[in-house]
């Protein structure tokens, strides 16, 4: 009997798995809070990586933002700097509270770890978990890209200008109906492997 249900099971279709559509949006934080979405670039072809983020508040409104061009560097890195970057500014701000999302898991289990062992990124994780001491309250978490869609646009910008760093009291143009779509509470349809069921 157990013989027969392996070899059912090792000969259905590998296509036989299920999809299910997720809406995904950008939530607003909690009252007294401040949300950081942070997203690294980089170009395959031309081995060049970017990185932005933004701070918006309990209402969605626009706080404060940046982009910088890493120059060569991989995509783990510039999401390390987007990630440092987010945190010197929310520090300048004088912010007690946080949450930071990325929709870079990576990043996010490693900024969650107490224990790091990749030698090229730890200074930048030290950095990061010393920036994050500061503040009263701050939690880190991932999201889908859908949900980071502002900080990933700021990202590729980032990548592709001339100067290494810039801020931004206000809104870049090329944000504003993504800014707009968060503070609606607009949901994006997002395709995902049904975890539940299996074979």
């Amino acid at each position: 009997m157990q013989a027969t249900e392996f070899f059912l099971c090792i000969n259905r279709p590998r296509n036989n798995r299920r999809m299910i559509t997720k809406h995904i949006r950008w939530e607003k934080p909690a009252s007294g809070w401040m949300k950081l979405n942070t997203d690294g670039s980089f170009d395959d072809l031309l081995e060049v990586a970017g990185e932005g983020g933004l701070i918006r508040d309990e209402q969605g409104n626009w706080v404060a933002g940046y982009t910088r061009r890493v120059g060569r560097a991989n995509s783990f890195i510039a999401e390390g700097w987007a990630l440092k970057d987010g945190l010197v500014l929310c520090s300048q701000l004088n912010l007690s509270s946080i949450i930071v999302e990325s929709d870079a898991k990576a990043l996010i289990n490693a900024f969650n770890n107490l224990v790091h062992d990749n030698s090229v990124v730890f200074p930048l994780l030290d950095d990061c978990k010393e920036l994050a001491a500061q503040f009263s309250r701050i939690v880190s978490r991932h999201v889908y890209r859908e949900a980071n869609s502002c900080a990933d646009r700021l990202a590729n910008m980032g990548r592709l200008q001339n100067s290494e760093f810039v801020g931004y009291s206000s809104s870049p143009v090329e944000l504003l109906t993504l800014i707009m779509a968060g503070c609606q509470g607009l949901y994006s349809k997002r395709l995902c492997l049904d975890t539940l069921f299996s074979c």
